[in-house]
């Protein structure tokens, strides 16, 4: 059996073409759980529980956490579980899964179809669960010879609820203190085996958006008596969409986006009040600044115009997902080695937002992409979706990238 890979000091990993003599244990030990990951997943799938209701979830992972020998803590920001594997260097390296599904109702016609209605994970985090467990499992098994300490993060309420924070307020990323962070998020818009690898940022920023307008009511036969709210917000909607059109540099991204309006009750009766809900996104904090002054202004501006009243409402909801340099070329290095450099994409950025960036904001890291997206087995539906799913045939991977970078941490991370 080969020793864990050790690159010597003369050597400069950063200029090396690959890693020398890595380690493929963990792949061939995720290669032999992969019926197993699919279980859990599958068991996960069955009985999807939302943001901060992870009870069942989350006692499943700390049962078998304990059964192999880490440290475990429940009960973190409610339901989420920190585990430690301690090894004797004095580095240390976190990765992270979601646990939450999302209240929809799945498709029929899946032998594992969620048993629970209106909840459904229609996003991977049963995957990504069930991945995380399988790296586990391998680094457990191979402890003797891992040089990093490896803490596990199983965290709730990643959709909405902003999970990260209560993790990291319980002391995620301390005791000890990790060097680096790594995720894997499923993704169905890459084929299935693809491991999406990008520096920089890779997701947006997400903030919710309400903007009220004021006019004044009256019939519909008399509009100017009115100050007719419907026109002025008419013409707000518009203005938003100059904002990524003609503020922005070209080569920049956002998205505003206007998804609800409530106004009126009859069809001759101008109203006195509209409310719109949407959200904001961008890759950068900056041009996420811009873009909330630019709604401000136009709103303040239309409504005044119009002789009525506005009044916005902005709430970021989290940061970009900015990969770190380092972080993507460690991972590239490891995916390089154990799948091939023909396994290894570099996805486009997406307006989707994640709170791992919250993770990334404390510590360097790479949030991974492994492609599960495969029409044959229906598997490229869109995430949130009530017919997404995932190609389980390739959750081994994922389990085998996390502990491979585990173990080869300490020879990589300088």
């Amino acid at each position: 059996m080969k020793k864990p890979l050790i690159i010597k000091k003369k050597r400069n990993w950063k200029e090396t073409g690959a890693v020398e003599n890595m380690d493929k244990r963990a792949l061939l030990l995720a290669k032999e759980l992969s019926n197993e990951i699919i279980s859990w997943r599958r068991d996960f799938h069955m009985y999807p529980e939302l943001g901060y209701e992870e009870q069942r979830t989350s006692s499943i992972v700390s049962q078998r956490l304990r059964e192999w020998g880490y440290d475990v803590i429940t009960g973190v920001g409610k339901t989420g579980v920190i585990a430690t594997l301690k090894a004797d260097g004095d580095r240390a390296v976190a990765f992270r899964a979601d646990m939450d599904a999302l209240p929809l109702d799945e498709v029929e016609g899946r032998e594992y179809r969620s048993k629970i209605p209106g909840k459904m994970h229609a996003c991977g985090h049963d995957a990504h669960t069930a991945m995380l467990l399988g790296t586990a499992k391998i680094l457990a098994s191979l402890r003797n010879e891992l040089k990093t300490t490896v803490r596990l993060i199983f965290q709730p309420a990643e959709e909405g609820g902003n999970g990260a924070l209560k993790m990291i307020e319980g002391g995620a990323l301390e005791n000890p203190k990790v060097d680096a962070i790594y995720g894997i998020h499923v993704w169905s818009e890459l084929s299935s085996g693809k491991i999406g690898l990008r520096e920089g940022p890779i997701l947006a920023s997400t903030g919710d958006l309400k903007i009220f307008v004021t006019g004044k009511g009256g019939h519909g036969a008399h509009p100017d008596q009115t100050i007719d709210p419907i026109v002025v917000s008419s013409a707000i909607i518009l203005a938003l969409q100059s904002i990524v059109s003609r503020n922005l540099n070209p080569f920049d991204s956002a998205v505003v986006t206007i998804g609800a309006i409530q106004g009126g009750t009859a069809f001759n009766i101008i109203p006195e009040t509209v409310v719109m809900k949407g959200t904001y996104r961008t890759l950068s904090k900056e041009t996420r600044e811009l873009v909330k002054n630019r709604i401000r202004d136009l709103v303040e501006g239309i409504t005044s115009a119009f002789g009525a009243k506005g009044e916005v409402e902005l709430r970021d909801v989290t940061p970009p997902t900015i990969n770190d340099p380092k972080a993507i070329e460690v991972v590239r290095k490891v995916a390089s080695s154990i799948f091939g450099d023909e396994a290894i994409v570099v996805p486009k950025p997406s307006m989707g937002g994640e709170d791992f960036s919250y993770y990334l904001e404390k510590v360097p890291g790479a949030f991974i992409l492994l492609g599960t997206g495969n029409p044959q087995k229906g598997t490229d539906a869109p995430h949130h979706s009530p017919r997404f799913d995932v190609d389980e045939d390739v959750l081994y991977m994922g389990s085998a990238l996390l502990a491979s970078i585990a173990l080869n941490h300490h020879a990589l991370w300088k």
